[in-house]
């Protein structure tokens, strides 16, 4: 017994090699396998990027499918900056290989000369945020785009079996199935996209949510949220956390868009209800432009549980990278500036070496 102890990780039989190959859902996950030694590298090949995918549009020029995941990020104790050692970063890949790391908020990339070994790391995915973009993948994102998700979504799956789900920005609900020469759409008048329970779901403004089958047809899963009876103008974004499904009403309470109210419903699917939730916990929700998570603050520094963080349209910059923290429990705004602190400083500079298992 001893001696299995003590063999080293290369001494691993194929048969279980190739058994944790199939746990591992992204090109992260298999980039820090194939790192390990040569054993692991050799066991399992390493997959083809998804992107840049060529959607074909007509009339108009075709777009191109981008992807990015959402990391939580946790440095060895000796090599973390005020005891602060966790924090949210979106890595984005290249068709080329090289990785970019960039703010939860925001656009801009983030690159400076500072290297880290990516086992040495612990790394956490938490969600895939996908964007549809002009000019092979390298040109500027479609305008007013709200949401894209890809079904089904793994790292091994047969590209020819990818579905591309989107809304854009006149709130159609379309999808480009590979091989198809242009889009479809399923209707109008939907707000957000999510992948729940292996399905593709939907929230209309009507605050319906449905599922889409494997025909393509709208069969609805929920009541309509009527916990926003007010005129004031409502947008709903839908999150899963500790695999319950929750909707989040962001109510517009002055003329534009200027200040918000949130409301957030659970959806009790045994009672066929939504549940309007009074307080978080300790999680924490997350709604970006173009993806939504909620994450366990104790996991994270700089981020509070019971709080919603909300990509705030910044007029001056022309982009959605200006957080609105909100307290659920509380009822509270806060407009917190994360440029000068700690965490975004060391993003800035973070940099992965892209030979990583790729050799």
């Amino acid at each position: 017994m001893e001696g299995m102890r003590n063999r080293p990780w290369s001494d691993l039989q194929p048969e279980l090699l190739s058994m944790i190959s199939t746990r591992l859902h992204t090109r992260m996950d298999v980039l820090r396998f194939r790192s390990v030694c040569s054993s692991f590298r050799s066991s399992i090949p390493l997959p083809a990027p998804l992107v840049p995918l060529r959607i074909p549009c007509s009339p108009g020029p075709d777009l191109f499918l981008r992807e990015s995941t959402v990391y939580n990020l946790e440095m060895p104790a000796d090599g973390a900056a005020s005891g602060r050692a966790r924090w949210l970063a979106k890595l984005e890949e290249s068709e080329f290989g090289d990785m970019r790391i960039r703010p939860p908020f925001g656009s801009l990339p983030l690159e400076l000369p500072l290297v880290f070994d990516s086992l040495k790391v612990r790394i956490m995915g938490i969600c895939r945020e996908y964007t549809l973009g002009y000019g092979g993948g390298t040109g500027g994102p479609v305008r007013g785009m709200q949401k894209v998700v890809v079904h089904p979504d793994c790292v091994w799956t047969d590209r020819h079996r990818y579905v591309v789900y989107f809304i854009d920005d006149e709130r159609k609900l379309c999808y480009w199935k590979f091989g198809d020469e242009n889009r479809s759409h399923l209707g109008r008048g939907y707000e957000d996209i999510v992948v729940y329970q292996g399905k593709v779901c939907v929230v209309h403004k009507s605050g319906v949510v449905s599922r889409i089958d494997s025909s393509f047809k709208l069969q609805s899963f929920s009541p309509p949220i009527d916990g926003c009876s007010c005129l004031r103008r409502h947008l709903k974004h839908l999150v899963v956390s500790s695999g319950d499904l929750y909707a989040v009403a962001r109510c517009f309470t002055h003329f534009g868009m200027s200040e918000w109210d949130f409301r957030v419903y659970r959806l009790d699917q045994q009672c066929g209800r939504w549940e309007e939730m009074r307080s978080l916990g300790n999680s924490a929700f997350f709604l970006c432009k173009f993806c939504s998570f909620a994450v366990s603050a104790d996991e994270l520094d700089w981020y509070e549980g019971d709080c919603i963080y909300c990509a705030k349209w910044v007029h001056s910059r022309g982009s959605w990278d200006k957080p609105v923290v909100f307290n659920v429990a509380e009822r509270r705004r806060e407009y917190p500036d994360f440029s000068g602190s700690w965490e975004m400083r060391i993003i800035c500079g973070m940099h992965l070496l892209r030979s990583y298992g790729k050799s």
